[in-house]
């Protein structure tokens, strides 16, 4: 499989393992325009790639993910805003197909998508720096890009509306303590682990 033509994630194979990194580290590894639709193209690719057997998925820089780019929401038109929905449904239904297991890497903030990518993955590794969080209330709107399914399903229903109706972030011990996440480990190590 040719990942060349990514360039808001970074695919790196090392033998049978491939590392997908969101790759804006300048902007925390916050969701534009580009990284969307990449997202909406990378994962039915990793499904279609043979050479593949293990996914790592991780951020570029001193984060995970900041969630989606509100410079980048503000800007929508309509027509964007069909695109936006129609490609959102895809990362998620793209990620669930794929066959491979997923280890999400987490660290620095996993907030709003960036969480929602480090959920649905098979299992979640957390630097003892992260947090993670879903804060789309704060910005005026429900808990999007499948947070109000992955959350209930991994903490039960009364946690899952808590920190989705407050938006609090959750360090990853906390993540840990509650079933959010599977293990957290010292930053230095975070890559070493899966």
């Amino acid at each position: 499989m040719d990942y060349s033509r990514y360039h808001s994630l970074s695919c790196e194979r090392q033998d049978t393992v491939l590392i997908v990194a969101l790759n804006r580290p300048e902007a925390l590894n916050a969701i534009h325009a580009e990284l969307h639709t990449e997202l909406s193209h990378i994962f039915a690719d990793i499904a279609q790639d043979q050479e593949t057997h293990v996914v790592v998925l991780t951020g570029k820089g001193r984060a995970f993910s900041a969630g989606g780019d509100i410079t980048w929401f503000q800007d929508l038109t309509p027509p964007q805003l069909d695109t936006l929905f129609t490609e959102a449904r895809k990362i998620i239904l793209d990620l669930l197909e794929v066959q491979q297991p997923i280890l999400a890497a987490v660290h620095g903030p996993a907030t709003g998508l960036g969480a929602t990518l480090a959920l649905f993955s098979d299992v979640i590794f957390a630097a003892d720096n992260a947090r993670i969080g879903d804060p789309h209330v704060r910005v005026g709107v429900v808990a999007g890009d499948g947070g109000a399914v992955i959350w209930p399903w991994l903490v039960g229903a009364a946690r899952a509306k808590e920190f989705l109706l407050t938006g609090d972030l959750l360090t990853a011990v906390e993540a840990e303590r509650i079933g959010l996440i599977n293990r957290v480990v010292p930053a230095e190590q975070l890559m070493a682990r899966p």
